[in-house]
């Protein structure tokens, strides 16, 4: 397999990528970034990894990271650091419209998208933590979650031709544990689901779903036990 990261020098990026080349020992990884230098020094010497430094809006080089690639993991994601400083438009959501042009032009069918319960889903039902969090999030974010939102609606409503999942991340723990750091997959309001997620669990349950395939055109909430 050959897979294509986006997001890969972020917080849920590292352990994606570092669980991939565990998986999957003899499989290419791509990393498509901004800064080399920001990508950690085990993955910059791994003979499996392959940085292409890029813009999220230069075609040119999305087209050049998309060559030969079954399938493309993207951690990007708005940062809510810059609180109610963030543009006001949906810039990483414009991204993913680039992104998802570019996988169709090389047919590339697989997507998993990381992303938030900012995002709604069909299935959801009413849960005091999550509403919470997303109430609050959107009071002092709000154009933060105005591009949450839209990456939700562009990947399922432009995402027609692709094999898509939206894996939505809550607040992470420590993972000071490396034993225990299981995730479920559920959604709202289904007695499964809570506010917190493992980032190595979480990287483990969607490195593994490269493969399984069982959420297809699905939005899961993934969170501790």
């Amino acid at each position: 397999m050959r897979l294509l990261l986006f997001g890969s020098t972020g917080s849920m990026g590292i352990p994606l990528a570092r669980e991939y080349l565990w998986v999957y020992r003899s499989s290419t990884l791509v990393l498509y970034v901004r800064n080399r230098a920001k990508v950690p020094k085990d993955l910059a010497e791994d003979r499996n990894v392959i940085i292409i430094e890029g813009e999220l809006d230069d075609m040119d080089s999305l087209s050049k990271a998309m060559e030969g690639v079954d399938a493309v993991i993207t951690a990007l994601g708005p940062t809510g650091r810059k609180g109610p400083f963030y543009p006001s438009g949906t810039p990483i959501a414009a991204a993913y419209i680039r992104i998802m042009v570019t996988m169709k032009g090389h047919n590339v069918r697989r997507l998993i998208a990381l992303t938030t319960p900012s995002v709604r889903d069909g299935h959801d039902q009413f849960s005091l933590p999550l509403v919470f969090l997303r109430k609050t999030f959107a009071t002092l974010a709000p154009n933060v979650v105005k591009d949450i939102v839209a990456i939700g609606r562009v990947v399922r409503t432009q995402g027609e031709e692709l094999d898509w999942t939206l894996i939505r991340l809550a607040l992470h723990s420590s993972d000071s544990d490396p034993e225990n750091c299981e995730v479920v997959a559920g959604y709202m309001g289904d007695g499964k689901t809570n506010a917190i997620s493992s980032r190595v669990g979480a990287a483990t349950f969607i490195i593994q779903e490269l493969d399984k395939r069982e959420w297809i055109w699905k939005s899961p909430i993934l969170s501790t036990p």
